[in-house]
This record gives C-alpha cells, sequence and structure tokens, in this order.
C-alpha cells in the first residue's frame, strides 16, 4: 500500500501536467510573435533604399 504523500502527489499529476502544458503553449506562441516581428523587421529594412539605414 502506497503512503499518503505519495497517493497525494500522484492525484496532484495530472493538475501539474495541464499547467505545465499551458506554460509551453505561452512560450511556443510568444516565440512564434518574436519570429514574426523579427521576420517583419528584416523585410522592412531589405525595402529601404541602399543609404536610408
Amino acid at each position: 500500500m502506497m503512503d499518503p504523500v505519495t497517493l497525494m502527489l500522484l492525484g496532484t499529476a495530472p493538475a501539474v501536467l495541464k499547467v505545465a502544458d499551458t506554460l509551453a503553449q505561452i512560450l511556443l506562441l510568444r516565440a512564434r510573435a518574436d519570429l514574426a516581428r523579427a521576420r517583419t523587421a528584416a523585410r522592412n529594412e531589405d525595402d529601404k533604399p541602399g543609404g536610408a539605414r
């Protein structure tokens, strides 16, 4: 038979995994947004005339 602490930890595992998944999704969305901003900035730099930096 398992002790109460082990049972409690096993019971909270789904909630911990859900929080970890949510945090991972937030980080992924932020990384995608940063990449999109960097690509847009690079495109805007390419559109400028030669000496206009």
